[in-house]
Parts: structure tokens; sequence; C-alpha cells
């Protein structure tokens, strides 16, 4: 008698890669399809109900993201225990232990290659009894060097002035802000309106809403008439 099929659940607000894996793991003899799910909330109702081996599970989500998926997942009563394989595009040694803290068994930093993710999920798949397998996680890339605020600044400008981002924007500001606190601490970047643009508007005693629509209409006037090649 054959094996089970692993049961793969994709968390991704990307459709197009989603569809993507969806076509992959349909031509794998050994795996099908639990669901689909677009953001974090739709994960945390589709778990309980297709009970997959496997979750693939981007950070970035609207929502809900992907380290609360899986801080509630940890708190929910499962009668099985899903693997969790993280998509991220961040690889931050911090962002990754506090991954695997929360339950995480790998993590891949996008872009990544399908063949080497459906050889984890085999992986994980058949040790389902041996808990989280923080062995599997690779081990960190060197890191590069820290960077400095005025390093950064100036980096930025640069970036900023090939873009043609207009410098007497109040969001050029904002945007630069954003950038810098973006580099230094990823993890904002797991929910952009809730963490990172309230801090921008406290700096600046301005307001969130403000906030983003001054970095909205920096970008848009930069898109308009500064340099589309460069960007």
């Amino acid at each position: 008698m054959s094996e089970k099929p692993i049961r793969v659940l994709i968390v991704d607000n990307n459709k197009d890669l989603c569809a993507a894996l969806k076509e992959h793991i349909e031509l794998q003899e050994d795996m099908e399809l639990a669901g689909l799910a677009y953001d974090g909330l739709e994960a945390l109702a589709a778990i309980p109900a297709t009970k997959p081996d496997v979750i693939i599970l981007d950070i970035t989500m609207p929502y809900l993201d992907g380290i609360g998926v899986l801080e509630r997942l940890a708190a929910m009563e499962l009668d099985f225990q899903p693997k969790v394989v993280i998509l991220t595009a961040f690889e931050q040694e911090s962002m990754i232990q506090r991954l695997i803290s929360l339950g995480a068994s790998y993590y891949m930093v996008k872009p990544f290659d399908v063949n080497t993710l459906f050889d984890r999920i085999r992986q994980f798949a058949k040790n389902k009894e041996a808990g989280h397998l923080r062995a599997a996680v690779p081990p960190p890339r060197p890191r590069f060097r820290e960077w400095t605020v005025p390093e950064l600044e100036l980096e930025v400008t640069k970036i900023f002035h090939e873009m043609g981002i207009p410098a007497h924007f109040r969001g050029y500001a904002y945007l630069r802000e954003a950038i810098i606190m973006g580099v230094r601490e990823v993890e904002l970047l797991g929910n952009i309106t809730k963490n990172l643009y309230p801090r921008i508007a406290e700096k600046y005693r301005s307001t969130t809403s403000g906030v983003e629509s001054a970095i909205r209409h920096a970008i848009e006037v930069g898109w308009q008439r500064g340099n589309p090649e460069y960007i």
C-alpha cells in the first residue's frame, strides 16, 4: 500500500507565487495541496480545517503576519503538529532565531529553489516525531558590516538622487527614515502601518496617515518625473 501524500498548505499574499507553487505541488506524486491562504487570518482558519503536514508560510502578509501566525498556532490545541517552512525576503539573525523559537522548522530566502523546498518538505514529513528540526535550519550567511546611521543616510540620499525623488518633499524625509529604520530593525517591516509609520509620525510630530500619504506622494512624483530606468 502506498504512503499517504504529504499535505501542503500554502500561505502567502503573493497570488502568483501561490499559483506557481500549486502547479509544482500537483506535479509531485508524493504531495497534494491541502489549501491556499493569502493572509495570516485565512491561514489560522485553514490550518485546523485542512490539517496539513507542512505549511509554507510567508512572513510579510496583511492582517496578520507570519510571526503572528506562529504565535497563535503555538496556542492552538491541535491534534496534529504541522511542520512550518518560512519564506522570507529578510535574513537577519535575530529574526531567524525568533522564528525558530516559535516553532519554525526551516526558512528559505526569496527567491528560492523550488526543488530544494520540496526536498525539505519531504524531509520534515518523514520526521514527524522528531520535533522541530532546528538542525535543519541552514547556518546564517556571513554577516555584512553594520551600517551606521550617517552611512545609511548618505547611501539612501544617493539612491534618492538617482531615482529623482524631490528632496524638498516631506515624504522624502519620511521615506528615508523608513528605510533606515527598516534596515536597522527589520521586524518593523512585518506590519508597516502599525509599526513603522507611527514611529516616523512620532519623530516628526505628524500622524500615521500623514506619513503614509506623504511617502506615497514622494514615490509617485519620483516615478512620474524622475528616472524610471534607474528605479
